[in-house]
Formats: structure tokens, sequence, C-alpha cells
């Protein structure tokens, strides 16, 4: 018998198509290859591969060697030395009276003043994204960036200081300091600074300054803190200094040229002030014109104003030097100096004679009362625009006025009981101050009139050997008073034995004293001073010394005060 297997299942009539056949296993390919292609991606960036990321050294530039110190690999801070190479958590500080600056792989400059220290973060040069991060952690420091057309491919720079972190676009020009910031110039809208627990960055533009206060509120609006420079005036010494050593170099003016610098063809004409001239105002009115290819002017770092005739006028007010540079640039629309021209000045900053004091008694006199309201006046000097008591500037005083008034009392909180010490002095149009012409007024009971008169042929302070006896005024003339040696500044140890403690003082300096004592070597009118610190004498201890330097003038008030710490 024969049997038969019939087959239950359906088939097709034909072959499958070749198209269908592929299309499975195409699929599972592309599949596997976009799982290779994000995995790998992900691991050559997590590895430093794909953006050829590369850590670059920056270059430490010196300017006083002994007051600059580097710490490298977390070691101790040690002396630096010009051009060495320093890299990420490398740190550098600088002492009183010091300089230095970094220098990064796109040409950022980050330049520190006297007492700062910062910490180099990141330095790395990428193919497409570059990073550069700095730590600020005491002083400030002056920041330059370049150009954007001088450095391929986007960067990020960012410092922190203190709580805010800074991020600089190109083209930046300004001082930073723990929570404040001065842009004089910036590329785009500016420099951002993130604030903790503030919704929004804050952004400071060019011509700007931004200070935030300690107790700020981050839920208010932290723009009020931001402001327009407060006055046209030239930059910090510092800041000039910044850029004439890091920045833009200032070309020479060749002999004959007026101060002019051609870069490019004759785009700037500046009219006033002439170079080399004398002024004798705080204050100088620039002004010039330019051509249509010219879009800005900026002079000493400030913008000023093309008129619709292609004129400008700009109002700077000067630094407290003697020769003094402007600096005026022609820019194009790009913000590249089509042309340079610089005026060189020369101040007149010869002080103005001291004012005196006639009324209720003289300079130097002290004098008591029991009102509770009195009017001190006096003469003015030849030249006087100001008369300033104590820091208040007399407002109904003027130009040309030969004498002055000066209302104290107790409603105005300008007189006291006890001891008020009033310091006069006169200013010319330079803002230059004379020398202060001073009156002690003392409040309370006892007769009225004259109790101490001026110092002169009977009345001297040679003959007090105790500092208790005179004056405890706040100093007249603070910062004046130097301690040079041993070492300068504020603090020494020494390992020997005796040393001399030394410095300098003031013209109107009269008499030193240490820790109590008057200087006997000390004569009036000389400019420095010394002091011997000697165990065998009882000058100098073990451990920890502190020597408080008082200044006096010749009717014994106070003109300055400090103090060195020796470790012996």
């Amino acid at each position: 018998m024969l049997y038969y297997r019939h087959r239950r299942n359906n088939f097709t009539l034909s072959e499958p198509s070749v198209f269908r056949r592929a299309l499975r296993p195409a699929i599972g390919i592309l599949l596997a290859l976009a799982v290779l292609y994000v995995s790998g991606d992900w691991l050559l960036k997590k590895t430093g591969f794909g953006n050829h990321s590369r850590q670059t050294a920056v270059v430490l530039s010196i300017e006083k060697r002994a007051g600059v110190l580097v710490s490298v690999d977390g070691k101790e801070f040690v002396s630096a030395q010009d051009q060495m190479k320093l890299y990420s958590a490398d740190r550098v500080r600088t002492g009183p009276n010091a300089a230095a600056a970094v220098r990064f792989f796109d040409g950022t400059v980050l330049r520190l003043s006297d007492q700062t220290e910062i910490t180099l973060v990141t330095s790395d040069q990428k193919s497409d994204d570059s990073v550069i991060s700095v730590h600020l952690t005491d002083g400030k420091v002056w920041v330059f960036t370049p150009m954007a057309s001088s450095y391929s491919g986007s960067i990020l720079r960012s410092l922190v200081a203190g709580d805010l972190t800074f991020q600089f676009p190109a083209h930046t020009d300004a001082m930073i300091s723990a929570r404040s910031a001065t842009v004089y110039s910036a590329a785009g809208l500016g420099i951002q600074v993130d604030i903790p627990h503030a919704p929004i960055p804050i952004i400071i533009g060019e011509g700007q300054q931004f200070a935030l206060p300690e107790n700020y509120n981050p839920d208010e609006d932290l723009y009020q803190y931001r402001s327009p420079l407060a006055s046209i005036s030239a930059p910090s010494a510092f800041v000039e200094e910044s850029r004439s050593l890091y920045s833009v170099q200032k070309p020479s003016v060749p002999a004959g040229a007026s101060g002019s610098v051609m870069i490019g063809a004759t785009d700037l004409s500046v009219i006033s002030p002439i170079n080399d001239s004398t002024v004798q105002t705080s204050t100088v009115e620039v002004k010039g014109s330019v051509s249509e290819k010219v879009t800005g002017v900026r002079i000493n770092g400030y913008l000023a104003t093309i008129a619709g005739d292609r004129s400008f006028t700009l109002e700077v007010t000067l630094p407290d030097e003697d020769k003094v540079t402007i600096t005026v640039e022609a820019l194009d629309a790009q913000g590249n100096v089509l042309e340079t021209t610089l005026r060189e000045l020369t101040r007149d900053r010869k002080p103005p004679a001291a004012p005196t004091i006639t009324n209720p008694a003289k300079n130097g006199e002290t004098y008591r009362t029991q009102s509770s309201e009195i009017e001190i006046s006096g003469t003015a000097p030849a030249g006087a625009a100001a008369i300033i008591v104590n820091d208040y500037r007399l407002q109904l005083f003027k130009l040309g006025d030969t004498t002055w008034t000066y209302l104290a009392g107790t409603k105005l909180q300008n007189l006291q009981q006890g001891t008020n010490i009033f310091t006069v002095t006169s200013m010319n149009e330079s803002g230059v101050k004379s020398e202060p012409a001073v009156l002690t007024i003392i409040l309370g009971e006892g007769a009225e009139g004259v109790i101490v008169p001026a110092v002169g042929a009977s009345s001297s302070t040679s003959d007090i050997v105790s500092e208790d006896q005179l004056p405890q005024n706040p100093p007249l003339q603070p910062g004046t008073v130097r301690v040079t040696g041993p070492k300068e500044g504020s603090e020494f140890t020494s390992t020997g034995s005796a040393f001399l403690l030394e410095g300098t003082v003031m013209p109107l300096a009269n008499s030193v004293w240490v820790n109590g004592y008057k200087l006997k070597l000390y004569t009036p009118g000389k400019l420095f001073w010394n002091y011997i610190a000697d165990p065998a004498f009882g000058t100098l201890k073990k451990g920890v010394n502190t020597y408080r330097i008082n200044v006096r003038d010749a009717a014994g008030y106070l003109l300055d005060t400090t103090t060195y710490t020796v470790t012996y």
C-alpha cells in the first residue's frame, strides 16, 4: 500500500525578491554602525581625542624679580624666573611694589598688580573649543584679549574671583578685582559676570563699571550696581603701564612729527591740545576730525562721539603726574586701529600756598569753647580755586576770592564734645592741594580762648620727651612714611643679631617716633630716618617684634603712622 504525505502549509508560488532579501541585514548593519559611532564619539571625547586637545604652557613675564613668587605642582612658593613656563594648578604671587604677567597661547594677557595671587586652572588649545581659565585669589589683574580675527576657532576665557565668574570676549581691555570690574573695551555685548543664586548673568559693556557689595540680595536687580565710568578720565597708571608693556606698544614720535604717528592714510587730525604744551588744569579738551573711513575715535581708552561734520571733542581728566601722554586712535568698523596720534603734555603741579586761619584762633593753635556753633575763617592764597576743610569743599568759595568761612556746629555733626581737629587746604585749578593749616577746637568746660599757642620762638616740641603729650589726631598725610630696610614693606624675618630699621618721610616731617621713643639723630627737614634694633639695647627680643613709626609736624600733629613687624 502506498502512503502519501500531504503538506498542509501555505507556500508562495514564486521566490522572494533580491531587495527584500537584502533589506533586513542592511538595516542591522546601519543600526550597528550608528551605535558604534555614538559610543566611539563619546569615548574619543572622554579620552581627549577627536577635538585635537593639548595642554599649552603659560609664559610668565617678570618685571621685578625679587617680588614675584611661583608655586609649581603644589609645592612651596619660590622665586620666579622670567619667561618660565607654567601649567594647570601652578600659582603666581606678587609682593609689594612688584608686578608680573602671564601670556596664553591665543595672546591673552593677565597682568598682576602688586600683592596679587592667581592660580592657573586651564590652558587647553583645541581644534574646536579652546579653554582658558584662571582663579584670582587676591588682588587685582588687568585683562587683555586679542581681536577675534587674530585667533581661529572659538575660545572660552574665564576668571573666577571670589564668588564671581567673569567671561571675556575678544578685544577686552579691563581691570578685575574680587567683586568689581572696569571695562574700557570689549567686543560684542561685553563681559559676562555669573553671580551665585542670581537668575541671570550680568553684562558689563564697554565704558562701564560694576561693583557688587558683599551684602547683596541675588533676587534684586543687580544691574543697579552697574554704572558708566564715573568720569571721562585717563585710566590708572597701572592700566596705562599694562597697555604699554603687553598690548599695543606706543609708537615712537619721529622728529618734527608734532606727536603724530601715521599708521594708515591721513585719516586722523588732532587740533588740540598742542603737543609738548604745559597745562595748569586737571582736564584738557581733545579736538580733531576724521575721514569717512573712520567709524570710531578712542582717546586714552574712551570712545568719543563723531559729529556729522566728522569732528570730535572729548574732555579728558589728566592723571596726577608731571608728564602725561594722550593717545588718540582712529578705528574702522572692525575695531582695527587705522591711525594713532600722541600728545605729550606737561602738568604744572606746583602746590599752592597754604591758607591762613585767623578766627577763632591761628594756624597751629588750640582753642577751647563752650559754644555748640563756631565760625572758622581765614584768608586764601592767590590762585586758589578751592578751599577744603576736612575733605569738605567750601561751596561758596570761588576762584579769585581772598577770604573763606566755614561753620562748625553740633547740629551739623562736624563739631562734637572733646577735641576736634580741622585741617584746611587750598587747591589750584590743576587739583593740586597745598600743605594743610591746622586748628584744634576743644568743645567742653573751661575758659573760652586759646589754650595752646602756635609753635613759635617760645613754643616747640623739641623738649617733649613723651609722645603721650602730643595730639592723637588722625594722620594728616596718610601713606607718606615708608620703611625701606632691612626689607621694604611691612614685615621681616631676622636670623642674625642687630639690624638697622630705616625709612623715608615727607618734607613736612619735624620728628620721628618709634614705639613712643623720639629719634635723637633725626633733624627736621631730613627725608630719611633710622633706628637700631638690637637685643643689647632692649629694642629687639626673641619672637615677634612690632615697631610703630609715627611722624609728626612742627606743631606735634601726627602726619602719618605705619607698623613694621620683625620675627626674630
